[in-house]
């Protein structure tokens, strides 16, 4: 056992040694092939990783199929490396998170898939705000900003652009908040009423950019700043200063289709200046860019405008990720020491958390056998009234019908009535007697009996509920609505609010997927209903209405227990599912 147990462990340090091997040559950009190996990963973590290594292996299998040109593949890797995310973990890895979710955007936004590649992109920014790597989050922000700028939804360009300039100076990132003015340059070039703000930026980019070289010249990467500043000098119809800008923005071995800008503002100012062979040596040529690139022109020209102050970034983010997998490799051991630290005291804790469960199954045990006790004890008693009830009848029956002959035989008998009257009054007060003594104790037993009932229905109510209210889920929303009223439960929470519910009431949750007409956030709003949370604490949290509330109130009351009504929700969930939630 002790060798198998050796090898075991000494497996499952080898393919740490290969996961973590993998996501160096990732952070040093080497390109990824080998898709047997990181499929081998994904594989063998699913069945004996952690949540955090899981997500890590399949975002690597995604890297290697996006290498390897394999685009539906890799998206199918990212999702399943998301679904691998334990969000509501303290030790969840959100930096890798925030990663694959900037993947996912970078292959939307290849395809052209503008609203895939948004929402990707929002949840890597989300992400990276959560490790705390606010400069990635920013940059996260401008590429939203592109795409919107590709959909032709301008506005929601520009304030995006705008907020995030602003964080970067709030930040302390000035150079990335002059950087990605070019975006807004890109906006305000095209319309001759924003010449003056264009002006603004154009200025401020000259004085403050830490791109120009001793000479004042750009990069070829970021000579499209050439493109917007011939802009503005045609805007304000200084043609010769425009025209010098537009071939400021041509530099050696530049792509073919690079030049689509430079042509496109130099066929504009001839067509100004009337010159007639310029204008069609120009035409040509702008069309014959177009003609070969129409399929990525919007992508280039995006990349562009953002390559200028990404570029960089994400040279440091390599060097930053390759520092921290040496130093997580420095602490390989203490952390293993750790580890099994942390196995003994869970043993503990799970063997003294089986001695209490123990312990309460025995007391509810006792509790069943005194009522059982006593359930018989009561039966019997009103079995013996019972009886006791019979026999007087049939002995008063006697006596009425002794009586009776005797009235009939003679008057003679008459004394013998009284006698006879007399007998049946004290048999009857002594009836009453012991009637009444019998019911003392039979509504004593029923006291008990009701007393024990009570006892088990509320057991019965904590087993569950208990150790339910005591999850990380249930306390953390419990706190959102006390502490922080206008705070808003995300999809994370909501989905893992419906795991942890599962696990403890799963009939709750069975009902609510068989019942017809229950849409999610109707589930969710019986789980909060089921925890006492109150109408409009529900609203907050979920960002609904109040008239959506008692909608959806009345319909799973109806649903579930045929009442047509809001207010008996609670009362029925508490009943029949035994929900305790205070």
């Amino acid at each position: 056992m002790l060798l198998l147990a050796a090898c075991s462990g000494g497996r499952h340090e080898h393919r740490q040694q290969q996961l973590a091997q993998l996501q160096a040559m990732n952070q040093a950009d080497s390109i990824l092939t080998d898709d047997s190996l990181a499929q081998t990963l994904a594989d063998y973590f699913d069945r004996h990783g952690t949540p955090n290594e899981q997500m890590e292996a399949h975002y690597l299998l995604g890297r290697t199929h996006a290498d390897r040109g394999e685009a539906p593949a890799a998206l199918a890797a990212y999702h399943d490396a998301i679904d691998r995310a334990d969000t509501t973990a303290a030790d969840c890895d959100y930096h890798t998170l925030a990663s694959i979710y900037g993947q996912m955007g970078a292959l939307y936004g290849k395809q052209l898939l503008l609203s895939n590649e948004i929402n990707a992109l929002r949840r890597a920014s989300h992400y990276d705000f959560l490790a705390k790597d606010t400069l990635y989050a920013l940059l996260d922000n401008g590429l939203v900003a592109c795409a919107y700028i590709l959909q032709n939804k301008n506005d929601s360009a520009e304030t995006l652009i705008r907020n995030t300039m602003n964080l970067y100076q709030n930040h302390g990132f000035m150079q990335n908040s002059i950087q990605a003015s070019l975006m807004l340059m890109h906006i305000y070039c095209e319309s001759h009423n924003r010449l003056s703000e264009l002006k603004s930026l154009i200025d401020k980019y000259d004085s403050e950019s830490t791109y120009f070289d001793e000479n004042h010249e750009l990069h070829s990467s970021h000579r499209q700043f050439y493109y917007y500043k011939g802009r503005y000098f045609e805007g304000v119809n200084q043609l010769d200063s425009a025209e010098y800008y537009f071939r400021k923005i041509n530099y050696p071995n530049m792509p073919y289709t690079a030049y689509d800008s430079m042509y496109r503002g130099l066929l504009s100012v001839f067509e100004k200046k009337r010159n007639a062979d310029s204008i069609v040596k120009y035409a040509r040529l702008y069309c014959e860019v177009n003609d070969s690139s129409i399929a990525i022109k919007d992508q280039e020209l995006t990349a562009r405008m953002t390559a200028s102050y990404n570029y960089s970034i994400y040279q440091k983010k390599s060097a930053e990720n390759a520092k921290k997998a040496n130093v997580l490799q420095s602490y390989v051991i203490a952390l293993l020491v750790v580890i099994i630290i942390g196995v003994i005291f869970s043993a503990l804790l799970l063997h003294r958390h089986y001695l209490v469960k123990q312990e309460k199954q025995r007391i509810i045990e006792r509790t069943k056998a005194e009522m059982d006790s006593l359930t018989r004890e009561y039966e019997g008693k009103l079995s013996q009234l019972r009886q006791l009830e019979t026999s007087h009848k049939k002995r008063i029956e006697t006596i009425q019908k002794e009586l009776g002959n005797a009235k009939e035989k003679n008057m003679v008998l008459l004394s013998q009535n009284k006698g006879s009257q007399e007998i049946i009054n004290n048999l009857n007060m002594q009836f009453e007697e012991e009637r009444n003594n019998l019911l003392q104790e039979i509504n004593s037993y029923a006291s008990k009996v009701g007393e024990l009932e009570r006892q088990l229905k509320i057991s019965a109510y904590k087993k569950n509920s208990m150790p339910f209210l005591n999850t990380a889920i249930v306390m953390r929303i419990k706190e959102y609505y006390t502490k922080d009223p206008n705070k808003k439960i995300s999809e994370e929470e909501l989905k893992s609010l419906v795991k942890v519910t599962n696990d403890y009431f799963p009939d709750l949750i069975s009902d609510l997927n068989n019942a017809p007409g229950i849409s999610s956030l109707g589930i969710h709003v019986c789980l909060l209903v089921a925890l006492n949370i109150q109408p409009g604490d529900i609203v907050h949290l979920l960002d609904i209405s109040s008239a959506q509330v008692g909608n959806l109130k009345k319909d799973l009351n109806n649903a579930l227990f045929s009442e047509n009504t809001a207010k008996t929700l609670y009362k029925n969930l508490t009943t029949h599912y035994k929900i305790m939630s205070s």
